[in-house]
């Protein structure tokens, strides 16, 4: 029997009328689109119950997928293969970004001995293209690439501020979720977004994870008033968060002078 909750994942990924494309394009498409945040792996009959396509074609397309490296086998499980994330680093836009912040945002880490965080809006989204650690915070260096929190995070709150019609605040309180109990809820969130319009940055205080603080600013580009969010994440305890708003605010000015420089020299003559 399909259960309620099977029935949202297809509607979430297929479309509002739970039916799925018939392009084989559209169909990959689905299969890439089941995987979330914190899906390591799906198996086959989870991947078929989110697309709702059919489980043979999935398999199919599956076996396909892990040939172009799209895919990778765990077991008897799929996960996302890194191919994929090779690709979305050529995006012109977040590849220039990311080069023109990746000096700045390794001396901030060294400098404030916290992890940093480059964010950029992605569709309905936010997602991390860089997190550098500092020395304190090594095991949390990564290439990036994960979807940020953005009602409990600075980085996600800055965002939802700073890009109201991109992220429409009705279609952003069904899916919030209390991850700890300093957590906004849906009533809180429309004053905190006002609040950090008026100050031009964000900061959450174990909103996200206890024990955590984080400050974020924005970073603006050449012909975009906001690119995305810098954003440090400390222990609560002994963070100054004043000393942190300077030097974030420093780095993003840096970044956008990197960029201005960057797009003009790649602009075409």
């Amino acid at each position: 029997m399909t259960t309620a909750s099977s029935h949202r994942e297809r509607e979430d990924v297929a479309g509002r009328d739970g039916e799925p494309p018939k392009t084989v394009l559209g169909k990959v498409g689905l299969i890439l689109g089941a995987f979330r945040d914190n899906d390591f792996s799906l198996s086959l009959t989870e991947l078929t119950a989110r697309t709702g396509v059919a489980k043979a074609t999935v398999h199919r397309l599956c076996q396909e997928l892990v040939a172009g490296e799209l895919l990778e086998r765990e077991g008897s499980n799929y996960r996302l293969g890194l191919q994929l994330y090779e690709i979305g680093l050529r995006a012109p836009r977040q590849r220039t970004l990311r080069e023109a912040a990746r000096p700045v945002i390794e001396n901030l880490a060294q400098s404030l001995d916290n992890a940093i965080t480059l964010s950029v809006p992605n569709a309905s989204e936010l997602l991390c293209i860089e997190n550098v650690g500092g020395h304190r915070n090594r095991a949390r260096a990564s290439v990036g690439g994960r979807h940020m929190q953005l009602h409990s995070t600075a980085a996600g709150k800055l965002t939802l501020a700073m890009l109201p019609d991109q992220y429409p605040l009705p279609s952003i309180a069904p899916l919030m979720r209390r991850r700890t109990p300093r957590t906004l809820t849906a009533a809180q969130l429309p004053d905190e977004l006002a609040r950090i319009r008026e100050q031009g940055y964000a900061t959450e205080i174990e909103e996200y994870r206890p024990g955590y603080l984080a400050v974020a600013v924005p970073v603006r580009g050449t012909d975009h008033p906001y690119a995305g969010a810098l954003a440090v994440t400390a222990p609560t305890t002994n963070s100054n968060i004043a000393r942190m708003l300077v030097a974030l605010t420093t780095a993003s000015h840096t970044i956008t002078s990197r960029l201005t420089v960057f797009e003009a020299y790649r602009a075409p003559l």
